[in-house]
């Protein structure tokens, strides 16, 4: 039982707690804004540069490039002679030395500022919300509102500085990149700025465990992890690397070592009850198919309750809990799958708020102790999905979505709102053709579907 001390030694701990991390956040955007003056104020003053018009894309230096775009030749002979005296400028402030050092405090000096100023110069040109984590700049990070990026400026700009000549040229393509990705998005949005992301939206990319379906075929992973020598294994570890990809070699290498070290003659099975080793070659050599990792409230909440009412042919009346939760801002897709009825009933309190006990199983040996949670795996009975996505189509989803968008704009008594939802039911919609996908493969035999949590993205 929590006494009332605990109680009050919690909340002031909390209190605390958040006191330290806005304090640390004030204390943090002072110093970007003092950086970020800093840097163009010595800029300015020592290369008579201004910065802000370098990087404007109506200034002729951008232009100026984006002319000889694609011509190699051409853009050696025509780089500014501004962009040439910023850069000159930059590596010069090195001093001595050959290369970035941050332990040199004018070195870092620099560092801190050149990130500075290219968040704060994004933030005022795009809009956007800094996330504070800790004290170190490299952390630091801006997330803008109105698509969905995030960039690390005081990484970028450590980056940039590593890589000496050619470095200039290097910042004004991702800003124009980031640029761009705006302007289309503008143009989407029909010459209108929507401000569609907050802060917490980026906080969830940090915070919120990921979900994601695979396709095992499970008689090969059953035969080559108990029943074949664990030399076999290692040779049909290593006989799927080239269809992984060099970007997997690395790590089919350090599992293949692992098995390596185990009695060679003997199946792997009996000598280990590692869960980590175990996935990793379930991974390498019996995984066929995989959704992209999201968001787990985002599934709970959206995609498997999407699935459960199928495509709706009408929708019901709004009553006034509806009513009183557009007024507070639920998003519009959030509405649609809390007002639409199943079509196909989910079992309350079940895996997932949907999925009955008995259609679960675990992949692992030993059967105990079984932690979704935590990021163990458990194998799903995938009949239920086919009933429910068989017919399933994103074109017509997102057709009645956008129904239920007018129907509700009818209502004389519903607040007028713009649509907020569209983005999550494109990403709902993709999810549920993804795991249609899934369940089609899983059904074949000796194949399973099976499900696992993945930490938040660092």
């Amino acid at each position: 039982m929590v006494t009332k001390e605990k109680e009050q030694t919690r909340a002031k701990s909390s209190a605390a707690a958040e006191r330290a991390a806005r304090e640390r956040f004030e204390q943090a955007m002072t110093e970007l804004r003092e950086g970020s003056y800093r840097f163009a104020s010595k800029v300015r003053g020592q290369a008579q540069i201004i910065v802000e018009e370098l990087v404007d894309p109506d200034g002729e230096t951008v232009m100026a490039l984006a002319d000889v775009e694609g011509d190699a030749g051409a853009l050696a002979l025509s780089v500014p002679i501004e962009l040439i005296t910023f850069e000159t400028w930059l590596l010069g402030q090195y001093g001595d030395e050959d290369a970035l050092d941050l332990d040199n405090p004018s070195h870092r000096e620099l560092w801190l500022n050149f990130g500075a100023w290219i968040g704060t110069m994004l933030r005022l040109r795009h809009g956007g919300h800094w996330l504070i984590a800790d004290d170190d700049p490299r952390t630091w990070r801006l997330g803008f509102s109105k698509i969905m990026l995030e960039i690390a400026p005081h990484v970028f700009a450590e980056r940039l500085l590593q890589i000496g000549t050619g470095c200039a040229k290097q910042l004004i393509a991702e800003i124009e990149r980031i640029r761009l990705l705006h302007q289309d998005q503008n143009e989407r949005d029909g010459g209108t700025d929507i401000d569609r992301f907050t802060a917490q939206h980026y906080v969830r990319l940090h915070t919120m465990p990921l979900g994601q379906w695979m396709v095992m075929d499970l008689k090969l992973l059953a035969r080559m992890w108990n029943h074949a020598a664990s030399r076999d294994l290692v040779k049909e570890i290593k006989k799927n690397k080239k269809r992984l990809g060099e970007g997997q070699g690395e790590i089919v290498d350090r599992v293949a070592e692992a098995i390596s070290k185990a009695k060679p003659e003997q199946p792997i099975a009996g000598q280990t009850q590692d869960r980590g080793l175990f996935e990793a070659v379930a991974q390498i050599i019996a995984m066929r198919r995989a959704t992209a990792p999201i968001a787990m409230d985002i599934l709970e909440k959206m995609v498997i309750p999407a699935a459960h009412i199928g495509i709706p042919d009408a929708f019901p009346p709004l009553d006034d809990d509806d009513l009183q939760s557009l007024r507070q801002g639920i998003e519009y897709f959030a509405l649609f799958v809390d007002v639409v009825p199943h079509k196909y009933p989910a079992h309350d309190g079940g895996f997932l708020g949907a999925i009955p006990n008995d259609e679960l199983s675990t992949p692992y040996g030993d059967r105990n102790n079984l932690e979704v949670g935590k990021g163990d795996w458990v194998i799903v009975n995938p009949r239920r999905f086919q009933e429910m996505l068989v017919g399933f189509d994103t074109a017509r989803l997102l057709e009645r979505y956008d129904a239920f968008v007018k129907y509700v704009a009818s209502n004389p008594k519903a607040p007028r709102r713009r649509d907020d939802g569209r983005l999550a039911a494109e990403t709902v919609a993709r999810a549920l053709a993804e795991i249609r996908a899934c369940v089609a493969s899983a059904s074949k035999d000796g194949t399973a579907l099976v499900f696992r949590m993945l930490p938040p993205p660092g």
